[in-house]
């Protein structure tokens, strides 16, 4: 496990794994981040129910539920992709 930590403390920021998430996969990556800066903040991220019972979308084509979306972050992780990271401290908004 290879984290990106931020700078800001708090009791409620966790070690987010990358791959499990829902994000805008178009977004560009954080140049600030690419070019050496820390990370300041934690990603905020929504938690999601993950339902027992598979769901279908268009076509029958199954969902690939996911626990956690990016609500607030999608730019820092991008670039902690790029930067081979496969963990982001993130902090859940609705709990």
């Amino acid at each position: 496990m290879k984290l990106l930590t931020a700078k800001k403390r708090s009791k409620k920021k966790f070690p987010l794994e990358i791959a499990n998430t829902q994000y805008i996969k178009t977004m560009t990556p954080l140049p600030e981040l690419l070019e050496g800066e820390k990370l300041l903040n934690p990603i905020e991220v929504l938690k999601h129910h993950i339902s027992p019972e598979p769901r279908f979308g268009a076509n029958g084509v199954a969902y690939k539920e996911k626990e956690y979306s990016v609500f607030r972050g999608s730019q820092r992780l991008q670039a902690a992709l790029q930067l081979g990271y496969t963990h982001i401290e993130a902090i859940v908004i609705n709990e």
